[in-house]
C-alpha cells in the first residue's frame, strides 16, 4: 500500500472514531507560536509554547516554552519579551523542535487560537527542514467561538475574537504576560470552558464540526 493512501485511511478512520467518542477520550496539545511578524513566507518562528490536555485536564507538567536559536529579535522584545541573550543561552534549533512537535502529536489533537496564522508558519518551518509528509488533526478556538456566535446570532465588535476577549465571555481571568506559554495555557483553558458550555455530551466531531480539520505538513 502507497503511504499517501495509508494517509487517507488513517484519516477516515480518525473521522469515524470522532463520531462516537466523547472529547475527553482524546488526547490535546494546545499550541502557541511567538513570530517577527504575520507572512510566513518573509517573517520567521521565534518561539513556541505548548502545553497537553489528557482526560479533560490541562497537565501543567507537560508546559513548554522553547526559544529557536536562529530567532531575530531586534525591535520586537518589546512584544513577546525574548531578549537576544535568551536566543543565545536557550535557543534550540527549530529542526529538532519541529520533529519532538511530530512525536507529540502522533496521539494528540492540535488546538491552536486562530489556526491559519499558526500553520502557516508550521507548514512554511516544515518545508524549509525538509521533513517527512506528516499529518495531524487540528481544533481552532477561534473558529470554534466563531461557529458559536453565529449559531446564536450573538454580534461580536472588531476585536472580539481576540483570545483575551474570547476567554472573558466565559469568566476566564486575564493574563499579563504573552509569551507563547502563556498563550498556551490561555487558549486550553479557554477550549475547555468551550467545551463545558457545549455540554457533556460533546464530542470531537462536534468540535471538528465548529472549527477543526486535519492538515497535511509536506515538503512538496
Amino acid at each position: 500500500m502507497s503511504f499517501d493512501f495509508m494517509q487517507k485511511l488513517s484519516a477516515w478512520h480518525v473521522s469515524r472514531q470522532s463520531v462516537k467518542r466523547d472529547w475527553s477520550e482524546w488526547d490535546y496539545l494546545v499550541l502557541d507560536i511567538e513570530t517577527s511578524g504575520l507572512d510566513p513566507k518573509q517573517d520567521h518562528i521565534v518561539s513556541f509554547g505548548w502545553v497537553c490536555i489528557r482526560q479533560g485536564m490541562i497537565e501543567l507538567d507537560t508546559a513548554r516554552h522553547i526559544v529557536l536559536d536562529s530567532a531575530q529579535i531586534g525591535d520586537n522584545v518589546g512584544i513577546h519579551m525574548i531578549t537576544d541573550s535568551d536566543v543565545l543561552q536557550q535557543g534550540k534549533k527549530r529542526e529538532s523542535v519541529l520533529r519532538y512537535l511530530r512525536h507529540l502529536l502522533r496521539e494528540r489533537v492540535l488546538v491552536m487560537h486562530h489556526a491559519p496564522m499558526e500553520l502557516g508558519f508550521l507548514k512554511q518551518a516544515w518545508q524549509a527542514e525538509v521533513l517527512a509528509t506528516f499529518s495531524a488533526n487540528w481544533l481552532d478556538t477561534l473558529a470554534i467561538e466563531r461557529t458559536k456566535a453565529n449559531r446564536s446570532q450573538q454580534p461580536i465588535q472588531d476585536g472580539g475574537f481576540r483570545l483575551g476577549a474570547c476567554r472573558e465571555r466565559y469568566g476566564l481571568p486575564e493574563y499579563q504576560g504573552h509569551d507563547a506559554l502563556t498563550d498556551a495555557l490561555a487558549t486550553a483553558e479557554l477550549l475547555l470552558a468551550q467545551i463545558a458550555y457545549q455540554g457533556r455530551d460533546c464530542r470531537l466531531h462536534d468540535l471538528n464540526q465548529m472549527g477543526g480539520g486535519r492538515v497535511r505538513f509536506t515538503t512538496r
